[in-house]
């Protein structure tokens, strides 16, 4: 079973990796979720209510860091709303046109055009277009390296067959 187990979870942190490239995948949770199976079927031996208190606590906190950095950082640079809504749909539309790297062209791209439909000056524009950017950026290096500290809390307790 702790073969199964740790087959399970790989699968699923392989699969979280790949949420941080192609971004409509929920990287982290899914990780944490492949961790919550995998104590399971361990009978929660090897991966006890506190060790998964942590990787869930984890997977949230790389959630809540990703929303707050892109705002944060669209914000700092002088976004309006709009241009905050702008680098969100040109996120997705990158995504959708030219993954996975079109995540962050978009960002940029969509919240300049917003801020130019609001008559907001063409430096003002390209300010908010790259505080998106930087965001999206700052987002994406906390759920690596978040996703990193789950591997190394789960992986070792895995490895005890």
């Amino acid at each position: 079973m702790d073969l199964l187990a740790l087959l399970l979870f790989g699968g699923f942190y392989l699969l979280a990796l790949v949420g941080l490239i192609a971004p409509l995948l929920p990287g982290v949770p899914i990780a944490a979720f492949g961790a919550i199976l995998a104590a399971w079927i361990t009978d929660f031996e090897d991966l006890n209510v506190r060790v998964l208190g942590l990787v869930v606590f984890l997977a949230a906190l790389a959630q809540l860091i990703d929303l707050a950095g892109s705002y944060l950082g669209a914000k700092v640079y002088g976004a309006s709303r709009l241009g905050l809504w702008g680098g969100v749909v040109g996120s997705l539309a990158g995504l959708l046109f030219f993954p996975p790297f079109g995540l962050l062209i978009g960002a940029l791209v969509g919240a300049v055009v917003a801020e130019l439909l609001v008559g907001r000056s063409p430096l003002e524009a390209v300010r908010a277009g790259f505080g998106s950017l930087v965001g999206t950026l700052g987002g994406g290096v906390a759920k690596i390296l978040i996703l990193v500290a789950i591997g190394v809390i789960v992986f070792p307790r895995l490895f005890t067959f």
